[in-house]
């Protein structure tokens, strides 16, 4: 990841949840902490190093995922390239309104907002010259996720056994 967009959108919804009283300051916090860490965390997924997802993710716009920031309160980021998007910040039902009607999307134009470039970890993953392998493509990638831990136990199941 080497930039992260926020949205003028949550911005603003951060700042009226500064002023919402307590637990909307406890969310605005959150939200805070979150996109701090996004551009800041040396852990090389940085996505999850950020804070807890919902409890079952999120299906419906690939690579989408939706932070829990507690009170019912949640905060979708999309991940496009290099950039990690956070265009809204909600309610339960807000989220969901907002993910059904931009679920047929294929680009996604952010709008306004601002860009925050992302320190370097120093943790990149290798070129495929480096490994000697091709780059796999999306569609291999959504095939080898659909795959069950029982067919890749028979798949590598030679490895295993050659290894004891």
């Amino acid at each position: 990841m080497t930039a992260l967009y926020v949205s003028s959108k949550v911005e603003v919804r951060i700042a009226s949840l500064e002023k919402a009283g307590k637990a909307g300051k406890a969310i605005a916090r959150k939200a805070g902490r979150i996109i701090e860490k996004l551009t800041s965390a040396t852990a090389r997924r940085r996505l999850e190093a950020a804070g807890s997802f919902t409890k079952y993710g999120e299906r419906r716009i690939r690579n989408c995922h939706k932070y829990d920031l507690s009170c019912g309160y949640r905060l979708i980021i999309l991940k496009r390239g290099p950039t990690v998007i956070l265009p809204f910040l909600g309610t339960h039902d807000e989220c969901h309104r907002w993910l059904e009607a931009n679920n047929r999307v294929k680009t996604f134009n952010a709008g306004a907002g601002r860009t925050i470039p992302v320190a370097d970890d120093g943790l990149r993953p290798p070129r495929a010259e480096e490994t000697g392998r091709e780059d796999i493509g999306a569609a291999e990638e959504d095939a080898l996720r659909q795959l069950t831990d029982m067919e890749l136990r028979h798949v590598f199941s030679g490895l295993v056994a050659g290894l004891k």
